[in-house]
């Protein structure tokens, strides 16, 4: 009997305990998400107790229906793409109505550059060849106008160091007589000479954009003088890239290159840009050859030793006559054998 009298006195002590812990019935938050200005509801917007894991989403009709433990006032916070998100204090069970607000993001000037071939032209049977800004800082050539020799369909010519000839649809020439060269719009054909000067007076490296290559005959679209092609090169507008640019390149031969690029921008009291300019520097310095063969040609009537001279590699002297000198009077010199008259 003293057993069953232990095990009584324990269930009276649990049930006991159990009654003084508070007991919270399980809470129910409902409402509707809209949007401010049209008034729809808003699909999938997140809706979470603040502070908890417990939350749900809006169905297609923009209401939600979350469940928690949790006693009032609850906090609940309301979050959406593109909106910003808010927190809701709900103090009882009633149904609320969150309209969000959509959230605004300024973007930054964009500027359109024109193109003087329109779309409706590049559908055309034009082969266009294109080098961008970040293809002429990858060019494994010299420059970017001696990598435009490594696009489709394009030959290049060296006339000399600083003096790249583009060819193209089976042309060559050492003179770009067939070729129209374009930088923003304006030809850059010398009068003089009546063909365009390549790069060699053409636009700094470092104030290239893009540079455009139209295989083929084009006097369609850019006229007579482009008979064998045109290349189209745009420079940078100081807008896009103001500040100050340098570029140093060295090599063989005594070659040496700097640029240097300086571009500014002007703004009004609102922060609008109204003005800008920008200053190019350019310079260029190589040996084109190296004229030190004295050795003698294969055509020369004599050797090294020969008194009166001989036809050497890199020197004039190709008129010659047994036994006369052309630096006096004509008269027969014994043993002279062949004078080399220097040119």
């Amino acid at each position: 009997m003293r057993i069953y009298h232990y095990t009584f006195s324990l269930f009276i002590s649990l049930f006991l305990a159990s009654l003084s812990q508070p007991v919270f019935a399980q809470q129910e938050i409902n409402g509707l998400v809209k949007d401010l200005q049209s008034n729809d509801p808003l699909v999938g917007v997140n809706v979470v107790v603040k502070g908890t894991q417990n939350g749900t989403v809006t169905d297609e009709n923009g209401k939600f229906l979350i469940r928690t433990n949790e006693a009032f006032p609850l906090t609940v916070v309301v979050s959406y793409i593109s909106y910003t998100s808010q927190e809701i204090v709900v103090k009882n069970s009633k149904r609320i109505t969150v309209r969000l607000q959509s959230s605004e993001v300024q973007l930054s000037d964009v500027n359109v550059l024109g193109n003087r071939i329109t779309e409706k032209q590049k559908e055309s049977p034009l082969t266009v060849e294109s080098m961008s800004r970040i293809g002429i800082k990858e060019t494994p050539a010299v420059n970017f106008y001696e990598g435009l020799g490594q696009l489709k369909g394009v030959d290049l010519a060296s006339a000399s160091f600083g003096f790249k000839v583009l060819n193209t649809r089976g042309f060559s020439s050492t003179s770009p007589v067939r070729s129209l060269q374009l930088i923003d719009g304006v030809d850059n054909q010398s009068p003089g000479l009546n063909f365009s000067l390549g790069n060699f007076l053409g636009a700094s490296e470092l104030d290239v954009q893009k540079v455009e290559l139209i295989v083929g005959a084009s006097s369609a679209f850019y006229g007579p003088n482009a008979f064998n092609g045109v290349i189209s090169i745009n420079s940078r507008s100081p807008f896009d890239k103001p500040g100050l640019e340098v570029s140093l390149k060295a090599g063989e031969r005594d070659m040496f290159e700097g640029a240097l690029r300086w571009a500014q921008v002007f703004k009004n009291k609102k922060g609008e840009q109204k003005f800008g300019y920008k200053v190019n520097l350019y310079y260029l310095r190589a040996k084109d050859w190296a004229a030190d063969n004295k050795s003698a040609t294969p055509q020369s009537l004599t050797g090294e030793h020969n008194p009166g001279g001989y036809d050497a590699v890199n020197t004039y002297g190709d008129e010659f006559i047994t036994g006369t000198d052309f630096r006096n009077a004509p008269g027969s010199y014994i043993g002279l054998g062949t004078f080399n008259r220097k040119g």
